[in-house]
């Protein structure tokens, strides 16, 4: 990991030495060109990529076969886990629904309406990712969406029987076997084999970020994710076994995660890159733990752990993992962060699998504006306007000077009409 010992010179400094620049042209190209062939092609077009890209020649619906199968397949041990999972999920989400409201004479109010469909996009990558299908499927759930879509790919056309079963007892109604940019497109555009829906929500790579930039507008998006991202602030009289732990946890993930650590202590720093590599040496993913390690891992070094607060909520990190008690009594004043763990008990991999949050959060510093998956996603909310005959005849005239003020005639005389209307002027 990259040490920056006291020389942070600048805000830009601290970005920069984290955040990759924007995804090269030829990544835009190649959405482009296959949203394009989808749109004009439909379903040869998604078929052809989903040979070329995973080799997988298999219906894109996952039967009612499939999914009797893989119950039959799966460890009762897993379903009991899984199930736990999406009963903490379903408690934590269910205290979050917005309600519709109105005033006492009912003259105006807003109504809270779920998305009719909603698309949950599952990875499949380097392992079937169940713990997505809860995270994403369950606050659609919840939310009341009308029909929940889940799709994943299926490399050698075949998709995981755990990841099947997780989506289904998170209340998917229909699982696809489609993953990249293809899906996206066949999702958001609408085929004769895929519904167009309202929204799209979960993680991807890279192309999958890019197509749902692309398409925005056509469709909803939850946000654009990019690598994932795990920052611990430890001081010196933290556990450096614990915060090690972490960081590997992090980097585990792919060689783009980033790992990053603020400490007050070179001594402890030091300490802490030392067991990350005793402890990745023993684990079957090491080659993927030392290469986010080496391209992405940063250590900053602070004479105060105080100062700590102003650079995590510079970096708006994904996941903020606390271990320094210090840091702890002042986590109110950590604002930008997807998700934020205090204590060494509350490790960010209990936020992965079971806690009860999503763990689909923002990523690339925009949970300076963003939160983590969760029902008010999955939901609009509509203005009502019913005015009566008093509220009419005490607005109208304030209605008639804001118009004339914006030199909008016809605004004026829509108001003043109604006033006609009503008292007969």
């Amino acid at each position: 990991m990259r040490k920056i010992i006291n020389k942070i010179k600048s805000k830009d400094f601290i970005i920069n030495s984290l955040r990759p620049l924007d995804e090269p042209v030829e990544l835009r190209d190649l959405c482009k060109k296959i949203i394009d062939e989808v749109a004009d092609k439909g379903d040869d077009a998604i078929k052809k990529y989903n040979i070329e890209f995973d080799r997988s020649d298999r219906d894109f619906q996952v039967s009612d076969k499939e999914i009797d199968d893989a119950f039959n397949e799966v460890n009762n041990d897993v379903i009991s886990a899984i199930e736990k999972s999406i009963s903490r999920s379903k408690n934590f989400h269910i205290n979050s629904i917005p309600q519709s409201w109105y005033n006492n004479k009912e003259t105006i109010g807003e109504r809270v309406i779920p998305f009719n469909r909603a698309l949950c996009y599952v990875p499949g990558g380097t392992a079937p990712l169940v713990s997505t299908a809860i995270m994403t499927i369950v606050p659609a759930k919840i939310a009341g969406v009308k029909e929940v879509i889940a799709t994943s790919p299926a490399p050698d056309g075949r998709l995981s029987s755990e990841l099947i079963v997780s989506a289904k007892l998170s209340g998917a109604d229909k699982i696809f076997s489609l993953g990249g940019i293809q899906a996206i497109a066949g999702f958001a555009l609408g085929t004769l084999r895929l519904p167009k829906v309202d929204f799209i929500c979960g993680p991807g790579n890279k192309y999958v970020t890019e197509a749902k930039k692309m398409l925005y507008g056509k469709v909803g998006i939850d946000g654009l994710y990019g690598p994932t991202e795990t920052l611990v602030i430890a001081d010196k009289d933290s556990d450096s076994t614990l915060c090690a732990s972490d960081l590997v946890a992090q980097a585990e993930h792919d060689i783009d995660a980033t790992p990053i650590l603020i400490t007050d202590s070179e001594a402890f720093a030091d300490e802490v890159s030392l067991k990350i590599k005793l402890q990745s040496s023993k684990l079957e993913r090491k080659e993927i733990i030392e290469k986010s390690i080496s391209n992405n891992g940063v250590i900053f070094i602070l004479e105060d752990i105080n100062d700590s607060i102003e650079i995590s909520n510079l970096i708006a990190a994904e996941h903020v993992s606390v271990l320094s008690k210090i840091v702890q009594e002042k986590s109110v004043e950590l604002v930008n962060a997807g998700g934020l763990f205090l204590g060494d008990n509350s490790a960010e991999v209990f936020g992965d699998y079971i806690a009860g949050p999503s763990h689909v959060m923002p990523t690339g510093g925009s949970a300076r504006f963003n939160s983590a998956l969760n029902v008010r996603h999955f939901l609009k909310y509509q203005p009502l306007i019913n005015l009566n005959k008093e509220e009419v005849i005490s607005l109208v005239d304030d209605v008639v000077k804001l118009a004339e003020i914006e030199k909008l005639q016809g605004h004026a005389e829509s108001a003043k009409n109604r006033r006609k209307k009503l008292i007969g002027e």
